[in-house]
């Protein structure tokens, strides 16, 4: 990608998909009056200088630009930085980010890596409601050895190491919250989790540095078990973005030329789209769990059931699970008590094997299929989950 790709591209892309472009403003090599004019010829209505020029270069009307990241990664890539240096950054730089015409901008400081709670609080601390989002990044990733590993070569001792690392997310989270609450109890800053998903080594043969990797059937497991995860916490975590969306590191598109394939986490995403802008109804349970034990493993607990649901505008209620199980079947039951469900049908992700992932050769050879093993009887649900498998059931 040599940059030609550049703010038109991107902002009418985003119109044409009808979604939220997120711009990230350069705060570790750049100027205040750089991340300002970008500002204002992205957004500006009126008759100013970076507007004519927008308008020069082919494009009449502002975008609709909302979310604004002053800054990525200022503790590593970004520019190495210290939070309390950040922190003075940000509130400078944050200043002359204006709103222009109609636009109020949603600032969002440059937050944590993982397990760095001391940046949240200095963040908090320093800059609290001068900031309207907080981001967080985590990644499934090893730091056992050199290599990562690779995206389709591992064996289920791997599997479940990943979604064990996956799961901790929840305790990251929760900490991450915890500090938030401290110093803003009535939840006026958001939390955006807006970089997550899986990184292993890149594929043989691919461009060194370009971080393209294949996507199995494992991969859609920290895709559902995420979302399970992320459900709970909405009434803090406002935004929660996969890291990338094609070729690079857990994407839902590969392309090669004029070629196109759906990844598994494609088909958890289509999956889960039944839960955005519904209601979250919290699921209590028991299932077995497994001991992940040894170092490299940091005696995790891994419950080998997940599953979240919601409660749509027209009232349907959905109900996502995952048997992370890689051999066995699991029956689950669940009280409807309170609903006038009659039956439930669904969707099923699964496959043979958990290396199994969509080449270009085989684009379908992990897919979704129509999902029978539900039974509703007096207000009870009883389901069939085959071994390493994710679903989606509709109540009706």
């Amino acid at each position: 990608e040599d940059n030609s790709f550049g703010t038109h591209e991107f902002l009418n892309l985003c119109e044409m998909l009808g979604c939220e472009p997120y711009i990230s403003g350069n705060v570790g090599s750049g100027t205040v009056e750089e991340l300002a004019k970008w500002v204002e010829y992205m957004t500006s209505e009126g008759d100013s200088p970076m507007a004519r020029l927008r308008r020069q270069n082919g494009r009449d009307k502002a975008w609709k630009v909302k979310y604004l990241g002053v800054g990525n990664e200022s503790w590593g890539c970004g520019g190495s930085m210290r939070p309390e240096y950040y922190a003075d950054l940000y509130r400078r730089y944050s200043t002359y980010c204006r709103n222009y015409d109609s636009t109020r901008l949603f600032k969002i400081a440059s937050g944590a890596s993982d397990y760095d709670y001391n940046w949240t609080k200095v963040l908090m601390d320093r800059v609290g409601r001068g900031m309207h989002g907080l981001s967080l990044h985590y990644y499934t990733v090893t730091g056992w050895s050199g290599s990562k590993g690779s995206a389709t070569q591992f064996d289920k001792d791997d599997y479940y190491w990943t979604l064990g690392k996956c799961r901790e997310i929840e305790d990251v989270l929760k900490k991450h919250i915890a500090i938030m609450d401290e110093y803003d109890k009535q939840k006026h800053v958001a939390l955006l989790l807006d970089e997550w998903g899986t990184w292993w080594d890149e594929e043989p043969g691919t461009v060194r540095g370009h971080l393209y990797q294949q996507n199995t059937l494992r991969d859609a497991f920290v895709a559902s078990l995420s979302f399970d995860i992320f459900h709970k916490y909405t009434d803090r975590l406002k935004m929660a973005n996969i890291a990338q969306i094609v070729n690079v590191l857990q994407s839902m598109i590969l392309t090669k030329g004029k070629e196109m394939v759906l990844t598994p986490t494609y088909y958890v995403f289509k999956m889960y789209n039944v839960h955005q802008d519904a209601t979250y109804i919290p699921l209590e349970g028991s299932c077995k769990i497994m001991n992940l034990e040894g170092e490299r493993n940091q005696n995790r607990k891994l419950p080998l059931l997940s599953a979240t649901a919601s409660r749509d505008k027209s009232g349907k209620i959905h109900i996502s699970m995952s048997n992370i199980d890689a051999d066995q079947a699991q029956e689950v039951t669940i009280n409807l008590s309170g609903t006038n469900a009659k039956k439930a049908v669904g969707e099923i992700l699964t496959s043979s094997n958990l290396t199994d992932y969509n080449s270009f050769e085989k684009p379908d050879n992990v897919k979704l299929a129509p999902f029978k093993e539900v039974k509703v009887n007096k207000g009870v649900l009883k389901i069939k989950l085959p071994a390493k498998s994710i679903v989606t059931l509709e109540l009706q």
